[in-house]
C-alpha cells in the first residue's frame, strides 16, 4: 500500500481516504482521485493532499481507519 504522509504537517496515526479533484494539465482538465493519507486528523489529511497536489480542489474525507498495531494510540 502506498499512502501520502508528511510528518512536518501531522504525525501519521490514522489512515484516511481523501477524495480530491486534481488538475492534470494547463487546460484545467481534472480527474477525481481517491488517495490514502496517513495523518492524525481529517483536516490534517486534507492539508497533506493540498501540499502534495497544490492545484487540487473539492476535498472530501471518505473514511478513517486505525493502523494495525496502533489501537492503543
Amino acid at each position: 500500500m502506498r499512502a501520502l504522509m508528511n510528518l512536518a504537517i501531522e504525525p501519521a496515526l490514522h489512515l484516511f481516504e481523501v477524495s480530491a479533484m486534481v488538475v492534470i494539465d494547463p487546460s484545467q482538465r481534472a480527474v477525481k482521485r481517491v488517495l490514502k493519507v496517513l495523518a492524525d486528523t481529517p483536516m490534517g489529511a486534507v492539508r497533506i493532499v493540498r501540499d502534495r497536489y497544490p492545484r487540487s480542489r473539492a476535498h472530501e474525507v471518505l473514511s478513517r481507519n486505525e493502523l494495525p498495531g496502533m489501537a492503543w494510540a
